[in-house]
């Protein structure tokens, strides 16, 4: 999780004394809370310990400033069975729609 040290120590600190933090969704185009314990549900979980391995798409925007297209690339350079999609956005993705489906058309082989 990345996007955690961004928070603060401070921030951090005050969501897990208060439980939820609200973040914001990006479907539903509006903030929803996050209970703390998804941290530490999270924490439970290593990549490496996942023992399947699964043909896997990520698509993932270049420009995400909540969590950065390197941990990505260094999550699918180590998994030959992950392919990375790369796209020239933001985190919302909204504006590649078309890139999209044709990237998951292209891995389902439709």
């Amino acid at each position: 999780m990345d996007w955690l040290p961004k928070l603060g120590a401070e921030q951090l600190n005050q969501w897990r004394s208060q439980g939820y933090l609200d973040i914001y969704h990006y479907r539903e185009n509006r903030k929803l809370p996050l209970h703390y314990q998804f941290v530490e549900d999270a924490r439970h979980y290593e990549g490496l310990e996942l023992g399947l391995q699964l043909p896997t798409l990520i698509l993932h925007g270049c420009y995400d400033d909540v969590i950065p297209i390197m941990a990505s690339r260094d999550y699918a350079s180590t998994r030959p069975w992950v392919q990375l999609v790369e796209l020239q956005s933001e985190k919302g993705l909204r504006d590649v729609m078309g890139l999209i489906w044709a990237a998951v058309r292209k891995f389902c082989d439709i």
